[in-house]
């Protein structure tokens, strides 16, 4: 595996252990999906417990390291599978340009990734005490569309996507923040785009398709307000994915 990863989520090491496999297999099979190194490399991946801002990757960012926060309590296998696939995502997608886009597409890897374990662990579990385990991730998947569905209305969302798309035309015109949310809602979109597994070696691009693209890896300044540029990520992709690109954007726009 390309990824060292330290858990310091609890100060009991059995808990750390326990939560492991998910970890592991997650990066591993993240890593396989995207196949090559996120823009500002391979490091080791310090996970503590954040028990008021969970899900990020902590600031100002280190040469040696990328410090990670979780809320996720005890043993609760579908929130650390979904919320570190998200900052493993944000990892792949380049920490210092957090476009809405690329949370966005933090939010999608979120769900393929309960939706993979809820697969594989029904048959494969990592080991015995795991049996039965796999329902953690279904249900918080169910849980978090049920919430974000809750949250607009119902009725004009299942019509089209004329709702998201018109929380999207706000977001580019200037909205900084988007509630979480959304931003499983514009996940959801997304998700059948990302089905053939060469698609998602779109992430460590997405910090180039930005209106402030960054090419020195080297410089870890980070750019709060970035804002995503789809004309520079469709020139900034390998042939293979500008039409990946262009899907995008007709979906979301």
């Amino acid at each position: 595996m390309n990824w060292k990863i330290k858990l310091e989520l609890w100060d009991s090491e059995d808990y750390n252990k326990n939560i492991a496999p998910v970890v592991t297999e997650l990066s591993t099979e993240f890593d396989r999906l995207v196949g090559s190194p996120p823009p500002l490399g391979y490091k080791t991946i310090l996970v503590i417990n954040d028990l008021y801002y969970g899900m990020r990757v902590y600031t100002p960012l280190a040469e040696d390291h990328y410090k990670v926060g979780l809320t996720v309590g005890h043993l609760t296998y579908g929130k650390v599978a979904y919320q570190f696939s998200h900052v493993l995502s944000t990892i792949y997608s380049d920490p210092r340009q957090i476009t809405w886009l690329a949370n966005a597409m933090a939010h999608m890897a979120s769900f393929r990734f309960l939706d993979y374990f809820a697969e594989k662990w029904i048959d494969k579990p990592p080991g015995p005490e795991y049996n039965g385990e796999y329902e953690a991730f279904s249900s918080l998947k169910s849980e978090k569309i049920k919430t974000a569905f809750q949250n607009v209305d119902i009725m004009l969302n299942l019509a089209s996507n004329e709702w998201i798309k018109e929380e999207v035309k706000k977001l580019d015109q200037g909205t900084d923040y988007a509630p979480a949310v959304l931003l499983d809602l514009i996940g959801m979109e997304l998700q059948p785009l990302f089905r053939e597994d060469y698609t998602w070696r779109i992430f460590p691009y997405l910090g180039k398709g930005t209106r402030t693209p960054v090419d020195d890896s080297h410089d870890l300044r980070c750019r709060p307000r970035a804002k995503p540029d789809f004309d520079n990520l469709r020139a900034a992709v390998p042939s293979d994915l500008k039409d990946l690109v262009d899907r995008i954007y007709q979906r979301l726009h």
